[in-house]
């Protein structure tokens, strides 16, 4: 018959040790995500700035289209026709920046979405153990020997 072997008991100040290290882990990984939020919404406000100066600036060469589009059709003259080339050109310019910003500032906001996420789930984590470690750290009141 074949003698099992003895399964070792884990020490206490192996789990102390594994448990400091998770707290701490989770304190860092918190600090991080702060970090990275704070980061990504400095991004995304700069992205929504640029995207809505292209919009501004897309509508304003649209009114210049327009307005070039009529004079070149009263009076086609060389100027009028380079002058609506240049705008059409100028405009194509700034759809492909409005499409290229806009699609950038889409992408920092799902991973903004995500952050934050991960950042109220890491806090929600940090405040309970925090709560429990200050229930664990109060002193224990002493109970009185009832009479018999």
């Amino acid at each position: 018959m074949a003698v099992a072997k003895k399964k070792t008991v884990v020490k206490n100040s192996s789990i102390v040790s594994a448990i400091d290290n998770s707290v701490y882990n989770l304190e860092v990984a918190l600090d991080k995500a702060d970090g990275a939020v704070t980061v990504k919404s400095a991004e995304s406000k700069k992205l929504l700035t640029e995207t809505r100066r292209l919009k501004k600036r897309r509508a304003t060469l649209m009114g210049k289209k327009k307005r070039a589009t009529t004079a070149n059709r009263k009076n086609s003259t060389g100027d009028s026709r380079k002058l609506l080339r240049s705008v059409t050109s100028e405009l194509a310019a700034t759809n492909k920046l409005l499409v290229k910003a806009t699609a950038t500032r889409q992408a920092v906001l799902e991973e903004l979405s995500g952050l934050k996420d991960s950042q109220k789930m890491l806090a929600a984590y940090v405040k309970g153990i925090n709560a429990a470690n200050r229930a664990i750290a109060k002193t224990r009141k002493k109970r009185r020997s009832g009479r018999k």
